[in-house]
């Protein structure tokens, strides 16, 4: 499955959506440490690539791609800084 990320961030503990549901990998279950793919210039409503601890990658159409946009922007403005480490980032997590 192609993933068309700038770089692949893990969430911190289970994220939810909508009405509290919580994301769940759909093969195994898992709903901790899912990898969120991101990138900075995709503000669509297509879904956004996650993949879960095991490795298994889907398409959750409940996170749209400008979630992770806007969650990106969001922390560059926060820590500008860390613009310099996203190849440390894509190396330790993966990305295109």
């Amino acid at each position: 499955m192609s993933e068309p990320t700038v770089l692949r961030w893990p969430m911190p503990g289970r994220v939810t959506v909508g009405r509290g549901e919580a994301l769940a990998c759909p093969v195994c279950g898992a709903a901790e440490r899912l990898v969120l793919g991101m990138d900075l210039d995709d503000r669509s409503e297509e879904p956004s690539y996650m993949t879960c601890p095991d490795g298994h990658t889907w398409s959750e159409g409940r996170l749209p791609r400008w979630f992770g946009a806007l969650l990106l922007a969001d922390i560059l403005d926060i820590e500008p800084g860390i613009l310099g480490h996203l190849d440390d980032l894509q190396r330790e997590h993966g990305g295109a």
